[in-house]
């Protein structure tokens, strides 16, 4: 699933489009729009004013302050086609640009989506803090792990309490503060969560520098991929040695989701 490094990628390598008029949308699957607060005609001819992120969402804004936002999902991805170009398999929405360009919006499980909307705050009302802003820091997490009894790898998954962080990601900065994914998030202390905000904030940053992960689906708007996935610790590496002491990482599933880690180093 794309993370905030993957869908932060794709946001840059979309910003050429900025500027640009909306001359048609072609939605090929309407299912696909998850909501309906403006219609697809109300689109057409407006200017492209902005490409922006939260947590895992891209935003497209126009100059008329109407708004498409974008999830990608599991396998979801966004990128550029000549105009005219026979559409492949499980492109489901389409934004005909003014430089002959298409927008190709791909979803081959369609766990992501379109939301047509005026109102954005409405629409993320309700999730947390960006890790990578000045007010997420050591002091802001530990008031967010405070008599926390969750697993702290799965607090880090809720996009109500921190928005943009996966599966990924958590795991590499678990591994770099040296906290077992499985420890109850109130049980970390002060030196703990300012190793584990630190840690997050360093491997989201270099996710972002080597422009995401590509480990099946992901790729950037101009159909480039990442290359973190060389620099992965732990995530996909069970029953390999640990990069500090050697001992064979684990995996363990914790509430759902597979969580890699070294019992050796993370305690």
């Amino acid at each position: 699933m794309p993370e905030l490094p993957e869908v932060e990628t794709i946001k840059e390598s979309l910003q050429g489009i900025v500027g640009l008029t909306i001359e048609n949308i072609d939605i090929i699957r309407p299912d696909y729009i998850r909501l309906w607060e403006n219609q697809p005609a109300d689109y057409m001819g407006q200017q492209i004013s902005a490409i922006t992120r939260r947590g895992k969402y891209l935003i497209f804004e126009t100059t008329g302050q109407l708004y498409l936002t974008a999830h990608l999902g599991m396998s979801g991805r966004i990128y550029f086609e000549p105009r005219g170009k026979e559409r492949e398999k499980h492109v489901h929405v389409v934004l005909e640009l003014s430089n002959e360009q298409e927008l190709w919006f791909q979803d081959a499980r369609r766990f992501g989506g379109l939301w047509l909307v005026k109102h954005l705050h409405h629409m993320f009302r309700t999730m947390g803090v960006e890790p990578l802003s000045r007010s997420f820091n050591a002091r802001h997490l530990e008031h967010l792990l405070r008599n926390r009894r969750v697993a702290i790898k799965t607090l880090l998954l809720n996009q109500r309490v921190i928005s943009g962080i996966g599966n990924i990601y958590a795991d590499e900065a678990l591994y770099k503060a040296g906290i077992r994914p499985d420890r109850p998030a109130g049980s970390l202390q002060p030196v703990e969560v300012q190793r584990l905000c630190k840690a997050i904030k360093q491997v989201l940053r270099s996710g972002i520098e080597q422009r995401g992960t590509s480990l099946r689906d992901y790729q950037d708007g101009f159909k480039q991929k990442g290359s973190f996935q060389d620099h992965l610790k732990v995530y996909g590496h069970q029953d390999q040695p640990c990069p500090r002491c050697q001992q064979p990482l684990v995996r363990q599933v914790i509430n759902g989701r597979s969580s890699h880690f070294c019992p050796s180093c993370q305690k």
